[in-house]
């Protein structure tokens, strides 16, 4: 026999806060595992030694585990005609309990920063999900105005997965018609190694010159390192740096200069913002991952920095 329970009941049950409960569960004080839900699982036993540890009576019954044939059985014997709701098929949300975890209480919408924008609301993406309105998630604009910043999943006090939807549904869109900058972005950088596509020849004799330039500034006898082997730590780039803001990239280089830091650059898929992420591509995201984790090895560095 089993107790299943979710972190907010139990601290209700012992009076003490959630996050209390998740310090238990994670210093071993409850025995418990993951459970389907965002709920948990503890053998009756443990649950009734817990209660008596802390001078008090269980409060609900066990749970009696069935045999899955059983189960199967118990099915195809009470079949009950669907709801029309349920024809529609769903592959965003396949728990069904987050229709009775998500409480639609609001905490999200007021922790993000664009709630409101276009009548975006994540509690009404989440809803949406869970009741299998795919199609008009996937035609909605909703998603790719979320930042993923995950303020909603954090301020969430069900800890419903938002973020991870979120991405869920980009990734379901169609390639050619995820926003034009993202999927350019993600296209030239599978081409050319940086979201913006600079050419290589731009990069470095860019890279030289703001490394005359520090040295000249107050850093005598800096030179930008590229591809050092043996370096420390392998220095990523956002592009944008480059493109429109190369000075920026110089404030890095005065702490690294100042500690007597190791690091380099790579001259080539020096990229350090993956929007294969962003936009849901994990072909994509695992390739860009893949050519920084080359990079690594090819140099023999034991550190990496992302620029975000």
């Amino acid at each position: 026999m089993t107790y299943e329970f979710k972190v907010s009941e139990l601290a209700r049950e012992f009076g003490v806060h959630r996050n209390t409960i998740r310090n238990w569960i994670k210093s071993g004080s409850i025995k418990a595992e993951s459970g389907p839900g965002r709920q948990y699982v503890m053998k009756w036993e443990d649950y009734q030694a817990l209660c008596e540890k802390f001078g008090r009576k269980p409060c609900l019954n066990p749970r009696q585990d069935y045999d899955p044939a059983m189960l199967q059985k118990i099915s195809a014997d009470v079949a009950l005609p669907p709801l029309a709701i349920n024809n529609r098929k769903k592959t965003l949300c396949k728990d069904p309990t987050w229709a009775d975890t998500c409480l639609t209480c609001g905490t999200c919408a007021s922790a993000c920063p664009i709630s409101g924008v276009d009548g975006l609301d994540p509690r009404k993406i989440v809803r949406m999900a869970v009741l299998g309105l795919e199609d008009e998630l996937l035609a909605s604009e909703w998603p790719w105005k979320c930042t993923m910043c995950g303020k909603c999943e954090e301020a969430c006090p069900m800890n419903v997965e938002i973020v991870q939807l979120i991405r869920c549904i980009r990734s379901r869109r169609d390639r050619d018609k995820v926003p034009g900058p993202i999927h350019k972005g993600v296209s030239m950088c599978l081409e050319r190694g940086n979201n913006l596509g600079i050419p290589k020849e731009d990069f470095l004799f860019l890279l030289e010159e703001l490394g005359e330039e520090l040295a000249e500034e107050g850093c005598p006898g800096f030179a930008t390192p590229v591809d050092a082997y043996g370096a420390r730590l392998l220095v990523t780039v956002n592009s944008k740096e480059p493109f429109a803001e190369p000075d920026d990239m110089k404030w890095w280089w005065k702490i690294f200069y100042a500690a007597d830091e190791s690091w380099t650059i790579s001259a080539d898929n020096w990229e350090g913002v993956n929007w294969g992420l962003f936009s849901g591509d994990d072909e994509a995201m695992k390739t860009i991952v893949g050519r920084i984790v080359n990079n690594l090895r090819r140099l023999n560095c034991s550190a990496l920095l992302l620029p975000e």
